[in-house]
């Protein structure tokens, strides 16, 4: 796969993932409304898949660490949220790189 079709999979991925989270952080905040199992999922896919999701994880259970059983919905909700700003700040770098190249 060339870098420019990997970079456009990748930014694309990253937009997906953050629209995704988006949706049920909204619906949560306006309707009070959580899917709790599709949240861990997402929580769960990131956390595997992302480094950088795995990294600030990884800090964060050191400090406090509560199984999602017995977590609130506003616990859950709280690490869409870190993960969704995780995501933003890593395309809000890759877009600027882009602009830097042309």
């Amino acid at each position: 796969m060339s870098n420019l079709i990997k970079d456009a999979f990748d930014k694309a991925s990253l937009i997906k993932d953050i629209n995704e989270r988006n949706g049920i952080i909204l619906n949560y905040q306006k309707y009070g409304s959580l899917d709790r199992n599709e949240a861990i999922r997402k929580i769960q896919e990131l956390r595997i898949n992302d480094k950088d999701i795995a990294a600030a994880t990884a800090v964060n259970l050191a400090v406090s660490s509560t199984p999602f059983n017995q977590s609130t919905n506003d616990q859950i909700v709280g690490e869409l949220v870190m993960q969704r700003n995780i995501l933003q700040a890593k395309l809000i770098k890759r877009q600027a790189e882009e602009n830097n190249e042309h």
